[in-house]
């Protein structure tokens, strides 16, 4: 019986011990499944950088194989001097068409002995930047100065593009979520960034577009000064004889006729001084007269 007991004990302890070790296993088991679980999620993470990396790169090199060429920027400035304006500037109109330029500024002013400086400056396509620099002295007396510059502004351009894209898929994804907003304060704050994405886009798009047009348009800048001395001719100049006899003519009238009013002015507001006057003088008169016939006799 005793040993009956014991075996029955000995079972009991065995099979605890069974029950301990399974639940341990299933422990460890869930344990290491949360553990690879875990550590799976950072290569998750990773992958999906090194794909939104991969797609930044794919972009770049899309935008800098769009712009199969150098984006420069020209910009001259020359001095140069001629003998008469007139003909220079008649030709430099005919030069500017030539060459399918325009001017944006001109300034022209005299100078002391009566010859005339001018400052124009005119945006030239750039593939005729440089024909239309070389022509200017065929015909100009003499260039004194000339200066060219250039500045690459690929690099640039290439980043406001990039910076254009990432911005337009801010806002697709802001107008997908401006879609499934059911709060009106989500939908208030979405806008807001909306918004702000939106003008951002606008003033990419405005940079872009002013290098665009200075890449496709170069800038030149005319100092001219004319070295012929301009003397007026009399046959030029206009006398205006008639127009000035007529003017002193008028001018005479106004003047008798004003001093006619001050004399009658004068006669009939002044007449009760002018009586009182009279009368000692009239009296000594009178007096006088009246002796004159006793002295004689």
């Amino acid at each position: 019986m005793k040993k009956i007991i014991g075996i029955a004990i000995g079972l009991l302890l065995i099979l605890g011990a069974c029950s301990n070790t399974e639940d341990r296993s299933e422990s460890n088991e869930e344990m290491d499944m949360a553990t690879e679980e875990d550590s799976s999620m950072p290569d998750t993470a990773q992958k999906n950088d090194s794909l939104s990396e991969g797609e930044m790169n794919s972009d770049t090199n899309n935008i800098t194989d769009n712009v199969q060429e150098q984006m420069m920027v020209y910009n001259a400035d020359v001095s140069l001097r001629t003998r008469d304006y007139d003909s220079f500037y008649e030709q430099l109109e005919s030069h500017i068409d030539k060459q399918e330029a325009y001017i944006i500024e001109a300034n022209v002013h005299k100078m002391e002995q009566g010859q005339r400086s001018a400052n124009i400056r005119i945006r030239v396509p750039q593939e005729n930047f440089r024909p239309f620099i070389d022509d200017l002295g065929s015909y100009s007396d003499n260039i004194d100065s000339r200066n060219i510059s250039g500045r690459d502004v690929t690099e640039e351009y290439v980043d406001l593009e990039s910076r254009l894209k990432a911005k337009e898929k801010i806002e697709e994804r802001l107008l997908t979520f401006m879609d499934d907003a059911e709060k009106t304060e989500d939908l208030i704050q979405i806008s807001q960034d909306l918004e702000r994405v939106q003008e951002e886009i606008e003033t990419i798009k405005g940079k872009m577009n002013y290098l665009e047009n200075q890449s496709d348009f170069s800038t030149v800048s005319l100092t001219i000064t004319e070295t012929k001395v301009n003397v007026p001719d009399l046959k030029d100049q206009d006398l205006n004889t008639w127009e000035k006899t007529k003017q002193a003519f008028v001018q005479s009238l106004n003047g008798l006729t004003q001093a006619a009013s001050w004399i009658v002015v004068a006669l009939i507001g002044y007449s009760p001084i002018l009586v009182l006057l009279a009368i000692p003088l009239i009296w000594w008169l009178l007096r006088r007269r009246k002796h004159r016939p006793t002295d004689q006799k």
